[in-house]
């Protein structure tokens, strides 16, 4: 067979192999005129054609040219002879093969765009606190990104699956390392809820809709990294009689320039039994009853995260503090604004308090310099003063919305026992009072504070 033979050929031609059952190349005319290479053999007394492809009748044209398709027939032979069977079963069984790896290739490579990395963990974690509602939604991602995300961006970018124990011990040796103590405890809570979310997040249809990220956490490696207990200090300022004086009466003079809704919100939360700020300045005004004397405000704190709707009563000196407001932030959506476009930000509430200790520092350079304190350390000082009060334990968790562990807190609207918060409120209230006047603190007489405010209103 030569180059003439095959184009001048009227329908077939072939050429053995050589070797017996090697099998032979086949040429064949079609009725286009165009000729298809094939390699042929017999299996089980039958002809089988495996196609090589088309024949190159000229120079420029496109196909294989005759030692091509010789050569292509003897790898086909060789082939045959490994596989010791039917060789066009074995290519399709091979090309059926191909196809399933290939699907496979694209399955995983699929899985894999959708894994997500420690990245996405902690962004999806930080979005999943943000929906809910959970006002530590910033700080847990501030925390992240300080502490994780930005000095470990290759960590950052591994699949959150790959994380090991090691990994986790190296974030936070390092934040030790640079003295960063409490805060260490506090990154490793977060990156263990976060691998917690994590583990659940891939069954929960609504996260899948959400952020479309599965993280495949079989262990989560936060787990095996001890907590250090002895960065935990149990704050126990408070302020004392004279401390509260002071900040009631003193705080504007100390800090001229800050806007007064400040100091409003401070004696607020002091005349309302140390109501949380980030409560007090998410209400509306529309949740303040003057003619109840009540407001109302969700509460989320809590593992649970369930919303529970609270209401406190309001006593003459919170309803002041209310009436000194109108005329600052009367026309704003709520009291406690200042701008008119977004509530105040208790982080800015905390910034003036610092402002505010570090003036007073600053004016009694001969005295011993007293404590600083926070925003949280005005709630403590008002269950302190709870306590000089002689108010029983169970009417401090009402007034001050914490859970004593018994079935009706946890079960029972707190709203219900409104008369018996006033009771205890009223002895708080005269209290405070006492304080503020600069009076001998003793234990209050509540008949004499009664008679006293119903004077006051009639």
């Amino acid at each position: 067979m030569n180059h003439l033979t095959i184009i001048n050929m009227k329908r077939r031609i072939s050429e053995s192999l050589g070797g017996r059952g090697n099998g032979a190349l086949f040429m064949e005319r079609r009725a286009s005129g165009s000729i298809e290479a094939y390699y042929r053999y017999t299996y089980e007394k039958r002809d089988c054609l495996i196609k090589i492809g088309k024949y190159k009748q000229s120079k420029n044209g496109a196909g294989y040219s005759l030692a091509e398709c010789r050569s292509k027939a003897a790898e086909l032979a060789t082939l045959r002879r490994e596989c010791g069977g039917d060789l066009k079963a074995y290519l399709e069984e091979q090309a059926i093969a191909r196809r399933q790896q290939e699907r496979e290739k694209q399955r995983q490579e699929t899985l894999a765009a959708q894994q997500g990395t420690l990245s996405d963990l902690c962004n999806s974690y930080i979005g999943s606190l943000k929906r809910k509602g959970k006002k530590s939604s910033y700080q847990v991602e501030k925390s992240l990104k300080l502490y994780v995300l930005t000095p470990f961006p290759e960590l950052a970018s591994a699949k959150a699956r790959d994380i090991t124990v090691e990994d986790v011990v190296n974030i936070i040796r390092r934040m030790i390392e640079a003295g960063i103590t409490t805060t260490s405890n506090r990154l490793r809570s977060y990156l263990h809820a976060a691998f917690v979310y994590g583990m659940k997040a891939d069954n929960d249809p609504l996260e899948q809709v959400t952020h479309g990220k599965r993280f495949y956490i079989q262990v989560n490696p936060v787990a095996a990294v001890p907590r250090q207990a002895s960065f935990e200090r149990v704050r126990e300022r408070f302020l004392g009689h004279d401390e509260i004086r002071e900040l009631w009466f003193g705080f504007s003079d100390a800090l001229p320039n800050r806007s007064p809704v400040y100091l409003l919100l401070l004696r607020f939360m002091l005349a309302t039994v140390g109501t949380r700020p980030e409560q007090l300045v998410q209400c509306r005004w529309s949740d303040f009853n003057e003619d109840l004397r009540t407001f109302t405000f969700i509460e989320r704190k809590g593992k649970s995260g369930r919303e529970r709707r609270r209401v406190m009563p309001l006593t003459q000196r919170a309803l002041d503090i209310l009436q000194e407001l109108k005329p600052i932030s009367g026309d704003f959506e709520w009291p406690f604004c200042v701008t008119g476009k977004a509530p105040l930000r208790t982080s800015s509430l905390g910034n003036r308090i610092q402002e505010y200790c570090i003036a007073k520092e600053e004016a009694d350079e001969a005295e011993e310099k007293r404590e600083r304190f926070t925003p949280k350390d005005i709630r403590r000082t008002a269950t302190n003063l709870l306590i000089e009060s002689r108010v029983p334990r169970e009417q401090r968790f009402l007034l001050q919305s914490r859970e004593d562990g018994s079935i009706e807190s946890k079960h029972y609207d707190h709203s219900d026992r409104l008369p018996e918060k006033r009771e205890a409120l009223k002895r708080y209230d005269a209290l405070l009072g006492k304080v503020l006047k600069g009076e001998e603190a003793k234990l209050v007489d509540l008949e004499e504070y009664r008679q006293a405010t119903s004077n006051e209103q009639a």
